[in-house]
């Protein structure tokens, strides 16, 4: 038996590559969206220790992390034939690594404010340890204090920069430090098929 996520052939795109060059060109995903098909990733090996990540499965599991966290996070997201068009998958494929993908973290999608600021936290430590902050985005008067995240003013005790103090499921500005602000995800009509 094949395990999930594996293709019939290796994939002929590097993970950069399908990243930058499809998924952020063309799904038009909030940022939020990359950060809870992060964890749903993760999610997947802790609930599944079985399953290994590698680079034959890294790109099937990736389009259908980026695709599930859009759906549950972003007020608008496509639908899985144009996911599928974006990962270079069949639509059929699409749905069966849709109901895996749940299957394996027992389809809890929602993740606690605070566990969606640590991954935020730790990955922009990674991508951009010494990114220049723009604390341009305040917590308004309004928000209770006890949906606060992890991180409190500008910085993540890891030193990375905290996302106006927003929980993971209100919508929030992308602009929080250089790293996060980025062109712009470009919409096609007619995205690259693998």
């Amino acid at each position: 038996k094949v395990p999930p996520f594996h293709p019939p052939n290796p994939p002929a795109i590097s993970v950069k590559s399908y990243l930058e060059d499809r998924i952020l060109k063309y799904a038009g995903c909030s940022e939020e969206t990359f950060i809870l098909a992060l964890i749903y990733m993760d999610q997947v090996v802790q609930f599944n220790p079985e399953f290994v990540i590698s680079s034959l499965n890294v790109h099937r599991l990736l389009i259908t992390s980026i695709m599930l966290a859009s759906k549950f996070f972003d007020d608008v997201y496509y639908n899985n034939a144009y996911y599928a068009r974006v990962g270079g998958i069949s639509n059929a494929e699409v749905n069966s690594l849709e109901m895996e993908m749940l299957r394996m973290i027992s389809f809890s999608l929602f993740v606690q404010p605070d566990q969606y600021e640590r991954y935020r936290c730790s990955l922009y430590q990674h991508v951009a340890p010494s990114a220049p902050l723009t604390p341009d985005v305040q917590p308004s008067a309004t928000q209770s204090t006890a949906l606060q995240p992890a991180c409190h003013g500008t910085m993540c005790s890891s030193g990375s920069p905290a996302v106006g103090s927003q929980p993971v499921y209100a919508p929030q500005p992308h602009t929080t430090c250089e790293a996060a602000a980025s062109d712009p995800m470009v919409m096609a009509s007619d995205p690259m098929v693998m």
